[in-house]
């Protein structure tokens, strides 16, 4: 009976360690989230202006710069992220790491066209919310043993990748609208991986201090 209940423990805690271990970087993922609720404004903005006071081809230059810049970003503070995850033997890295590749990658393709249409920045925002999404399920995946956390990442990871196929597919749409639909994807996302940060720092400050965090 005790030697059960010892090994329900032992692999209670296998499966609970990724989760505490990601509880360090609270903060990456509520820069990550703060960063996309602030492009998903500025995609807003900027894609009102898309046939109105600006010609096109002066937005879709500035469309380029931001975008490349943002992702990135990401890929850069995901470097971060995963080097520190690296230094502290935190099995989560190498999926970080990987991610980091992808939008350093991408960010720097986009950055460098410097001139968008309509039909590229869809493709672009597509490969983007497919990668997303993607890695997005591989962590739901690590995370398995939170229902609640491995389910709101495994959901939103689905949503993107249905973005990513619909931007594809529709990539004849006009410049607003595929504007104000990466904005909207940029939104949600922000809002959700702000609010996977929050829950993370909520359970920072037990585990900094040796004891119990349900992750439930």
């Amino acid at each position: 009976m005790i030697a059960g209940n010892a090994a329900a423990l032992a692999q209670t805690e296998k499966f609970e360690k990724p989760m505490k271990e990601l509880c360090m970087f609270w903060w990456a993922f509520a820069l990550r989230g703060g960063g996309a609720v602030l492009f998903a404004g500025f995609l807003f903005y900027s894609g009102s202006f898309f046939g109105t006071i600006f010609f096109d081809p002066i937005m879709f230059v500035m469309l380029a710069l931001i975008l490349g810049f943002y992702i990135l970003s990401n890929g850069i503070l995901l470097g971060v992220a995963s080097g520190f995850a690296a230094e502290h033997q935190v099995g989560i890295w190498r999926l970080l790491l990987a991610e980091c590749i992808f939008d350093t990658a991408l960010g720097t393709y986009v950055g460098l066209m410097i001139v968008l249409s309509t039909e590229s920045l869809a493709w672009l925002a597509g490969l983007h919310a497919l990668g997303t999404g993607c890695f997005l399920a591989a962590l739901a995946w690590k995370l398995r043993a939170s229902k609640a956390y491995s389910g709101i990442l495994g959901v939103t990871g689905l949503l993107a990748v249905a973005a990513g196929f619909a931007f594809v597919l529709h990539r004849g749409a006009a410049s607003r609208s595929a504007t104000h639909w990466l904005g909207g994807f940029e939104l949600f996302y922000g809002v959700i991986i702000f609010i996977f940060a929050e829950g993370l720092h909520r359970h920072h400050v037990p585990v900094l201090r040796g004891e119990s965090a349900e992750f439930r």
